[in-house]
């Protein structure tokens, strides 16, 4: 019987560890060109070389973010993209949004990041990346005070300012179809449409309303019944950036344990943040 000797068998196992040596050695090459490549492109590393951060906020929505006569800002996203801000050593340019601007301003690269009170939804999870939570909320109603309106089923046929892209005129066209819906582009306007009687509700955050109604409890009130579709704000940004989306979540992280947000949000709402939000 025929015996393979050490030397032939020598052979063809070095000239498979060469050629597995070959393939492996172009692989991993191509993966880390394609990693690196990635990161080179991540928002996080533009914004780390040129150390400036652009943050669409909301400049109209009070408690969460406001611009202010002398052009600055302030609010609890405020402090969320101050802090992510001094997390990177960069400065923040805040960039004006409303609520049908927000995705617009990511898809064409005019902002790094949008903190403005920009819930968690399906539907814009298909077209941005969205990161972990920051904030929970949910959205009710508010009358005038002393509005014959006494509940939920008493909006039927009447008009209620709502700002237009956001997720309170989702609410109204799927659960209130016979109230009359009047869109406006900014809070502040849905807000001032109430006050001069031009409509006879607002549907809104519920951070926002109970701060105005706590601010001019004479004027407002919050319709009576249980608050409405409960949701989570994220940080939006572009998608396909992993890199910058897991700085981001790790951010948020250590922005929550380290006290940051909740001390932000007594401050401004006088609320805690949900425990499961805090670790």
């Amino acid at each position: 019987m025929f015996r393979a000797t050490p030397k032939l068998l020598l052979v063809p196992a070095v000239a498979l560890a060469l050629t597995l040596g070959g393939c492996s050695s172009g692989g991993a090459s191509n993966g880390s060109g394609a990693a690196t490549g990635a990161v080179a492109d991540s928002h996080l590393t533009q914004i780390l070389k040129s150390k400036t951060v652009r943050i669409a906020v909301s400049s109209d929505s009070p408690g969460y973010g406001v611009m202010k006569s002398d052009g600055t800002h302030e609010g609890f996203d405020i402090d969320v993209a101050n802090a992510l801000g001094a997390s990177l050593g960069a400065k923040v340019e805040f960039v004006t949004a409303t609520n049908e601007s927000r995705i617009p301003l990511l898809q064409t690269d005019k902002a790094d990041a949008v903190i403005a009170t920009f819930t968690a939804s399906d539907a814009r999870a298909q077209v941005v990346d969205m990161s972990e939570p920051y904030a929970a909320s949910s959205t009710v109603f508010m009358v005038p005070a002393g509005s014959p309106i006494a509940s939920y089923a008493d909006l039927d046929g009447k008009s209620v300012a709502t700002s237009r892209g956001s997720v309170g005129e989702q609410i109204l066209k799927a659960s209130f179809p016979n109230a009359k819906i009047t869109g406006f582009n900014t809070t502040a306007d849905s807000i001032q449409a109430l006050k001069s009687g031009k409509v006879d509700a607002l549907i809104e955050n519920n951070a926002i309303v109970g701060g105005l109604v706590k601010k001019e409890p004479s004027a407002f009130q919050v319709l009576k019944g249980d608050p409405i579709k409960p949701a989570l704000f994220s940080i939006g940004v572009k998608q396909g950036d992993q890199t910058w989306l897991n700085y981001l979540n790790n951010f948020l992280r250590n922005y929550n344990i380290s006290g940051q947000n909740e001390a932000s949000l007594q401050k401004w709402f006088g609320l805690s943040l949900p425990a499961f939000l805090a670790h």
